[in-house]
């Protein structure tokens, strides 16, 4: 038993030795590195601090490598102390035999479960190189197998291509000589589709069959010839009789013997006499004058829309047979075929139309006198506005005509190409035949998309390139020119002949924005959406220069002074008229007064019904489908209108700040120096005095009042509204001035909050809430601490009529100065602020 444990001590210990030994080529000692080159001579005074640096860094990093491997070593005898110790102890205590019978018993369990293991790895293994052949096996029939139905499926597929050919070539003469054309097309059809591989034999074998197969080859083609012949002849002469049923049998005929070109154009030709012949027609009733006298002023436009009509409906008719015979593509080419007789007859009429209207003398007449306008007096130089409105309304219509037929081809076109279901199939090598579907996708869809990409272009190229698009595009320049000079002529014209009618505004508001919405509405009915944008861009341009430049220097001249010096200077004026001339001249301070209110009441309304217009031309666009540009483009456009809005009413603000600056001001601060010459050092009796009667705020109401009520009937709602506003930061201003010049006791200041508690007017109410505003600069001043508490009761006192006014004072106030006084906040909360 001792010796079996000497045994396994020594085999432990010979363990230990070897992994001691293992360890030890491992945690090696850190092998030297490799010797630095010397560097040049002539570089080491430059870069010897770098060297330095270098040898200091790399000895750093060694250091530390040392000091780690000694602390792993030292580690590692501690760890070997411990095993001997751990072996000594069981070898010499009393349980160390039972300790190494059980690890002996480990050991042997262990080893026979590595051996069981080990077994069945090694089957495993060979269960896995078993399945692993059969894999390979039948991968390899597979692949055997679909090379083999490849093969098979191409076997048939050309034994019946040699078996169609046969027939084909047998019955083609037969059905030519019967004119039996459309079997005769249906055979070449499919002499034309078929798989080059049949003419393909190169071996002994096949030679047999390739004689057979050439001698069809040349049969077919042989009558491929002869029956392009014969169609091309009997499509010919079928045109030249008009026989329609003919043409309409072999222009049909053509996609099947590959010859698409040869029908389309003599099938094109027809087309063009019958579009000629519409275009005479049309152009005969033009030079006659029309058909009614009462459309001589759109004669050019109707002759278009008849042209263009019949032009449309001869293209209905015969779009089903070029589609479902020559597909969208076809289709395409063939309008563009058309075209050209198009605009022959399009180019006729409106060149007809330049002549007649003298557009080209108008065009030059109306760029040089906006270019150069200096003749502005000289009527007889100048366009007249009136006589441009039917050539405008004619250019517009002949524009929208021509949008219609644009619409009309395009829907007629994409519509095409929306039904079309064709799939076309690219041949591939037959080893990837498992592949052919995702293939086959793939190649669809890039077909797809090239064939819309190629249709678009075309598309683009029909409408803008051709000649009507050109010439519509030139006539449209010239009428924006003329649009333009048209609204500048009519505003200059309604600005001279602007009259006070019944109301606050004068007549020169409602034309102005009357013509401004005609020219855009007119723009509209062409059917461009450039042509808009560019008539409201003409139409903001005028309003912000000419008209509002009208308005202001009527607003400039401000309104005249009526205190007695200029009344002395207006009496002097009128009697130096009367001995000079003999006659009294009118007024010029009372028509200075009304031109000044009229220029504000029209700025004022003008801001408003702008945002009326833009409403209104937003609700008639948005009946009109558009895309997502054009909508864009309009909406850019129209905002210019409320950028307009804005201004008009800042002009209207600047006449009511000239207003109260002129009459409100002076008046004002005579009024409230009054103040300062009120004793506010009161008594008791005299506090009582004041609570009663207030001579001082009474007169100020009754003369404040007097002054304000003359200018509501004259004044647009919303400038007196500004007015009101305007006086009552007026009255802050001076009140504040003369107050802060006061002395007051505590009853005098009681005194004070009296100014708040007379509500006898709605405007006063506005000038209360002026005067708390002002009263908050007062919360500075120790001697007036109990002011807060009074004004809070003062608003309390006022709640049934101040608050219930329909007039928030908060609109006057601002929290972030008021909203600190406790009375104020308290008494805001009970009215429910």
């Amino acid at each position: 038993m001792s010796s079996d444990i000497t045994n396994q001590i020594s085999a432990g210990m010979d363990f230990l030795s070897s992994a001691d030994l293992i360890l030890k080529k491992t945690l090696t000692t850190v092998p030297s590195g490799r010797p630095r080159r010397r560097r040049p001579s002539k570089d080491k005074g430059e870069t010897k601090e770098d060297v330095d640096e270098d040898d200091q860094y790399i000895s750093g990093i060694l250091q530390e490598l040392r000091v780690e491997l000694d602390v792993k070593r030292r580690e590692e005898e501690r760890l070997q102390r411990e095993i001997a110790d751990v072996l000594t102890e069981c070898a010499s205590g009393s349980s160390g035999g039972e300790q190494s019978r059980a690890f002996g018993m480990a050991v042997s369990r262990l080893n026979n479960a590595m051996l069981v293991v080990e077994a069945d790895a090694k089957q495993l293994a060979a269960s896995l190189r078993t399945i692993s052949r059969l894999a390979d096996n039948i991968s390899g029939k597979v692949s055997a197998l679909d090379v083999a139905k490849t093969r098979v499926v191409e076997c048939l597929q050309l034994a019946g291509d040699m078996h169609d050919l046969g027939v084909c070539s047998e019955e083609v003469d037969q059905c030519i000589n019967n004119e039996d054309y459309e079997q005769a097309a249906q055979h070449i059809h499919r002499f034309l589709t078929l798989d080059r591989a049949v003419f393909q034999f190169s071996s002994a074998a096949d030679k047999e069959a390739g004689q057979s197969v050439s001698h069809s080859y040349e049969i077919l083609t042989n009558a491929t010839a002869r029956l392009k012949e014969i169609l091309e002849r009997k499509l010919e002469a079928a045109v030249d009789t008009d026989d329609v049923a003919a043409m309409q049998r072999f222009v049909k005929l053509f996609p099947l013997i590959n010859e698409h070109d040869s029908g389309l154009v003599r099938f094109g030709k027809y087309l063009s006499r019958q579009i000629a012949k519409i275009g005479e027609d049309n152009l005969k009733i033009m030079n006659a004058g029309g058909l009614d006298d009462k459309r001589v002023e759109v004669l050019y436009a109707d002759t278009m829309f008849l042209f263009l009509e019949g032009v449309a409906a001869l293209l209905e008719t015969n779009q089903p047979l070029i589609e479902s015979s020559y597909g969208p593509d076809k289709l395409l080419d063939f309008v563009n075929m058309l075209q050209v007789d198009i605009d022959q007859v399009v180019g006729k009429v409106i060149d007809a139309f330049e002549r007649k209207r003298q557009l080209e003398k108008r065009v030059r007449a109306a760029q040089k006198i906006l270019r150069d306008d200096k003749n502005v007096d000289k009527g007889e130089e100048r366009l007249d506005a009136l006589e441009l409105d039917p050539v405008l309304s004619e250019i517009c219509l002949m524009n929208t005509h021509t949008e219609m037929y644009w619409r009309f081809v395009r829907r007629r076109i994409k519509g095409a190409s929306k039904g079309e279901k064709q799939e076309e199939f690219v041949m591939v090598n037959a080893d990837d035949f498992g592949d052919l579907d995702e293939e086959k996708k793939k190649q669809l869809e890039q077909e797809k998309v090239r064939r819309k990409e190629e249709r678009e272009r075309k598309l683009d190229q029909l409408l803008n390139r051709s000649l009507v698009g050109s010439k519509m595009q030139e006539l449209l320049g010239n009428y924006i020119l003329l649009e333009q000079y048209y609204m500048e002529e009519c505003v200059r014209k309604a600005i001279d002949m602007d009259v006070r009618e019944e109301g606050l505004l004068s007549s020169v508001v409602d034309d102005v924005l009357f013509l401004v919405r005609k020219c855009v509405r007119r723009a509209t009915s062409s059917g461009s959406v450039d042509c808009v944008c560019a008539a409201l861009n003409n139409g903001v341009a005028l309003l912000e220069t000419t008209f509002y430049q009208y308005l202001f220097g009527a607003i400039q001249s401000g309104y005249p002074s009526t205190n007695f010096a200029a009344e002395a200077l207006q009496t002097a004026q009128n009697a130096y008229n009367v001995i000079q001339h003999g006659k009294a001249t009118e007024a010029s301070a009372d028509i200075q007064k009304e031109s000044f209110l009229t220029a504000t009441n029209n700025a004022r309304g003008t801001a408003d019904l702008l945002l009326e217009l833009r409403k209104g031309l937003e609700q008639e666009w948005r009946k009109t489908q558009r895309s997502e540009i054009e909508r864009g483009k309009l909406d850019n456009a129209a905002s210019q209108l409320t950028d307009l809005s804005r201004k008009m009413h800042h002009l209207a603000s600047l006449g009511i700040e000239s207003l109260c600056k002129t009459i409100f001001r002076p008046k004002l601060k005579s009024s409230c120096d009054a103040y300062a010459d009120i004793n506010h050092t009161l008594t008791d009796n005299q506090l009582g005095e004041f609570e009663a009667v207030d001579p001082f705020i009474e007169q100020f109401n009754a003369n404040l009042d007097k002054q304000i009520a003359i200018f509501e009937p004259v004044l647009h709602k919303d400038n007196f509204q500004t007015l009101l506003l305007t006086v009552c930061g007026e009255v802050e201003r001076q009140m504040e001035r003369v107050i802060m010049k006061c002395t007051f006791n505590r009853l005098g200041v009681e005194s004070l909050a009296g100014l708040l508690g007379n509500d006898v007017l709605a405007w006063r109410r506005l000038w209360l809430c002026s005067m708390l505003r002002m009263s908050r600069k007062l919360w500075n001043f120790e001697r007036q601490q109990r002011l807060p508490r009074l004004l809070g009761y003062s608003l309390h006192r006022m709640q049934s009529k101040f608050f219930y006014s329909g007039l928030t004072c908060l609109q006057l106030l601002s929290r972030s100065s008021i909203c600190e006084w406790p009375g104020f906040v308290h008494n805001c909360n009970l009215f429910g602020f």
